[in-house]
């Protein structure tokens, strides 16, 4: 989708009898964080009704588990008038951190909501480890918080013997098999998720959870979710870790 820049209004977009209407009243802050200097963009009070996002998350396609996905847990489709509507009024904000273009195109690439559920005894060694979404800079990624702080932010990382905070096509090629010897070296039957420093990784920055915040950041930055297990893996979307996830170019 190609969307123009609009006018500083607040659309009362609808799906059915789903409101997402952004917020006017939301607020928007940008750090830029590790060696880097990567921006991330933090924007509190994203909807004007979150509680949309509950009520859509427990009706229609339920939550699967996906083989061919990373992700530690289940996911469903979100309906794509939830992402153009956010990025149609962000533009503006994420064309000034992430592209350097005198205009801007944005593609949705992936709308989903997403729970945690998977249990450390399960967890692959990929699982336990940072990640990064694409290694394409002009992929953005957004994380929208529907939990409370006590299911974990997300936090970003630096590769200890890379120094890699980001990755590229040409970066992989060293990283990839890098840290493939690093986790067999340093594995064990089981495995944890990452919160924190480790002797493979940094954490450089950490954002916290909030219900109705959300953060957006260049997709190749190497992030991982602080999953708190404590505040429980439930399949739920009122008592679990959900998060609406998207994904978009820009250029």
């Amino acid at each position: 989708m190609s969307l123009p820049i609009p006018e500083r209004t607040t659309a009362e977009i609808q799906y059915g009898d789903y409101n997402f209407s952004i917020n006017p009243d939301m607020s928007i802050e940008t750090i830029h964080v590790g060696n880097e200097l990567e921006p991330i963009v933090i924007v509190d009070n994203l909807l004007h009704h979150p509680e949309t996002l509950l009520q859509f998350a427990e009706s229609g396609y339920p939550f699967q588990k996906d083989i061919k996905d990373f992700y530690p847990g289940i996911r469903k489709p979100l309906a794509p008038v939830y992402a153009e509507n956010i990025y149609r009024h962000l533009m503006e904000t994420l064309w000034t951190y992430f592209s350097s273009k005198p205009t801007v195109n944005i593609k949705l690439l992936s709308s989903v909501l997403s729970l945690t559920t998977t249990a450390p005894k399960d967890l692959r060694p990929i699982q336990s480890v940072p990640h990064f979404d694409s290694f394409l800079a002009n992929n953005i990624a957004g994380v929208h918080y529907l939990c409370g702080s006590q299911f974990g932010g997300t936090s970003f990382y630096r590769h200890n013997s890379t120094g890699f905070e980001t990755l590229d096509a040409q970066r992989i090629l060293q990283y990839a098999p890098k840290l493939k010897r690093e986790v067999m070296q340093s594995s064990t039957d089981t495995f944890e998720y990452i919160n924190g420093d480790t002797g493979i990784f940094t954490r450089i920055a950490s954002i916290e959870a909030k219900f109705n915040r959300a953060i957006f950041y260049r997709s190749n930055i190497l992030h991982s979710g602080n999953i708190q297990t404590e505040a429980g893996l439930s399949e739920n979307p009122r008592t679990g870790r959900l998060t609406a996830n998207t994904l978009i170019s820009i250029n």
